[in-house]
């Protein structure tokens, strides 16, 4: 089913290249929520997971095997923007990563730089995957966050050969099409970015600043091809002002000038991936989908939660667990990469 017209979309990305995976990922949430949701952190209702857009699109109505163990899957998270420079305190999909995990796959974080622009990002992911190795009849599945999306098709695009070693690409809130918030910054906090010392997190001349800007990632769809032979699918979110955390509050004000469809650091017309399959729009801010500041009962990471990120809370072990359950039902078993 194609992506309907009224679903908003930069132009650089083809909306015929894009189809539409609402209606069954919900059902697939749904069936997750109903049989462990309840047991796991964060839980909320099917309905509060998404953002309503209207009507969703109806799923095949086909059962999930909710109990299917998840061996033999491998599921990489990209961190985005910044990620590095607070790992201390959160990680990327940490939690979630976690509950695979106890569901048998196997997971890891890519080493990527917070403050390294695209194209050095893009080396070291593909190393990290070429790393990993390529176990027979595993599936492995991408799953980048923010920045770490345009990092993925920067990989894609430098190194093709990567594609025999991945099965499935699935972005969340993905800095697809670069966000305003790049152009809105004020000088001086670029040039905090650019040259402060960060603990743990080198400094890269403000690469990755410039990578974010709607120029810079719009440039570069014009001439990107998604190569074939790898799945991609596109999570984004968009969210109220009552569900922003108040650290958040004046990037998303800034960006309702623009869209009130967004997620406090990206508007959801920029976050689909070319040739995507749409699974849904969280109904979370842009932190709260992919790093769990507020699972952290640290002091500092209690002081931040509460004072800055106070919506961080979210169901991101149900969410990547029916990220990857769409994905093996997709592939319809594991197929042995060459």
């Amino acid at each position: 089913m194609s992506l309907p017209d009224d679903f908003p979309l930069n132009l650089a990305i083809d909306r015929q290249s894009l189809c539409d995976g609402r209606g069954r990922f919900r059902e697939i949430i749904a069936e997750l929520n109903a049989h462990h949701g309840p047991s796991l952190p964060d839980a909320r209702s099917t309905e509060s997971i998404f953002t309503d857009l209207g009507p969703p699109p109806l799923g095949s109505g086909a059962k999930v095997d909710v109990s299917r163990a998840l061996d033999g899957i491998n599921v990489i998270a990209v961190p985005g923007f910044l990620t590095e420079c607070v790992a201390f305190l959160a990680d990327c999909l940490t939690d979630a990563l976690a509950h695979m995990e106890d569901l048998g796959a196997r997971t890891s974080i890519a080493p990527v730089a917070g403050r390294g622009g695209c194209a050095f990002n893009a080396g070291r992911l593909y190393e990290h995957i070429k790393a990993q190795g390529t176990k027979p009849g595993e599936l492995t599945i991408l799953v980048p966050m923010s920045k770490g999306a345009a990092d993925t098709l920067e990989m894609l695009a430098l190194y093709p050969d990567v594609v025999a070693h991945i099965d499935a690409i699935v972005s969340i809130v993905g800095c697809v099409c670069g966000s305003p918030l790049q152009q809105m910054s004020p000088k001086w906090l670029k040039w905090i970015e650019r040259n402060m010392p960060l603990f743990n997190c080198a400094r890269f001349n403000g690469d990755a600043v410039h990578s974010l800007s709607p120029k810079t990632r719009t440039d570069f769809l014009s001439h990107f091809e998604m190569p074939k032979g790898v799945r991609v699918y596109s999570l984004g979110a968009a969210v109220g002002e009552e569900g922003v955390s108040k650290g958040m509050l004046p990037s998303y004000r800034a960006l309702t000038t623009i869209s009130p469809l967004n997620d406090g650091q990206m508007l959801l017309r920029d976050q689909i991936m070319p040739n995507a399959t749409v699974l849904g729009v969280l109904n979370c801010d842009h932190i709260a989908s992919a790093m769990p500041f507020n699972r952290n009962l640290g002091l500092l990471a209690r002081f931040v939660t509460r004072q800055f990120l106070n919506r961080n809370a979210f169901p991101r072990e149900i969410m990547l667990e029916a990220i990857v359950r769409q994905v093996i039902e997709d592939t319809q078993s594991l197929p042995t990469k060459s």
